[in-house]
C-alpha cells in the first residue's frame, strides 16, 4: 500500500476509534465516519467491506497499540514496579479510556465480543506471555514462596488490574490505582529479610 493510501486507511481507523467510543457501534454510520476522516464515503469502501470490518480493524489496531506500548514499558530501563505499572496501564488504562469511559461501554463490549473476540484473545495471550517474561527476568521476586507460579502471578496481576477501574473517574486515577496494586503485589513477592 502506498503512503497516501496508508494515510487514508489510518485516518479512517482513527476516526472510527473516536466515533465508536463517542456514539457506539450502532450509531456510528459510514457517512459520519467518512466526514470525520475527511474522505469520501466510497473511499471508506475501498479499504473496508463494511462497518463490521472497520470495527474489527479498530480492535486489531488498538490491540497492536496496547501490545507495543506494553512491550516498550517492559523493556524500559526502570525499576520493576514502574515497568509492570506501565505494562498494565498500556493495556487496562487505554481500555478504560476507550471503553469504560464511553457512554456506550456495554454496546462496545458486546460488539467486541461478537466481532473481535479472536483478535482480543490473541492479543491477551501475547500480553500474558510478555508479562510472564518480564516476571521471569525479575530475579528479586519469589512467587513460589506464596504458592504462585509465574503464570499464576501474571494472572493475579491481570485480575487485580481489571478491577483498577473501580471508582476511577479518569485515566490518571486509573494509573494511580494500577501503581498501588503493583506496589503491594511486588512487595508481597519480594523475599523477607
Amino acid at each position: 500500500m502506498d503512503t497516501r493510501a496508508e494515510d487514508k486507511r489510518r485516518r479512517i481507523l482513527a476516526a472510527a476509534t473516536v466515533l465508536f467510543s463517542r456514539y457506539g457501534f450502532k450509531r456510528t454510520s459510514i457517512d459520519l465516519l467518512a466526514r470525520e476522516a475527511d474522505v469520501a464515503k466510497p473511499t471508506v469502501y475501498v479499504y473496508f467491506e463494511d462497518k463490521e470490518a472497520i470495527f474489527r480493524a479498530v480492535v486489531e489496531a488498538v490491540c497492536a497499540e496496547l501490545l507495543a506500548a506494553a512491550t516498550t514499558a517492559a523493556d524500559a530501563d526502570e525499576p520493576l514496579e514502574a515497568r509492570l505499572t506501565g505494562m498494565l496501564s498500556a493495556k487496562f488504562t487505554r481500555y478504560f479510556e476507550l471503553v469504560n469511559a464511553s457512554p456506550h461501554a456495554e454496546e462496545l463490549v458486546d460488539s467486541q465480543g461478537r466481532l473481535g473476540a479472536e483478535i482480543v484473545e490473541r492479543a491477551d495471550r501475547a500480553f500474558v506471555r510478555l508479562l510472564v517474561s518480564t516476571l521471569e527476568r525479575a530475579k528479586e521476586l519469589e512467587p513460589r514462596r506464596l504458592g504462585l507460579s509465574l503464570p499464576g502471578t501474571a494472572a493475579l496481576l491481570i485480575r487485580a488490574a481489571s478491577g483498577a477501574a473501580y471508582d476511577a473517574t479518569n485515566a490518571a486515577t486509573h494509573r494511580k490505582h494500577l501503581a498501588e496494586i503493583v506496589r503491594v503485589v511486588v512487595a508481597g513477592l519480594r523475599p523477607r529479610p
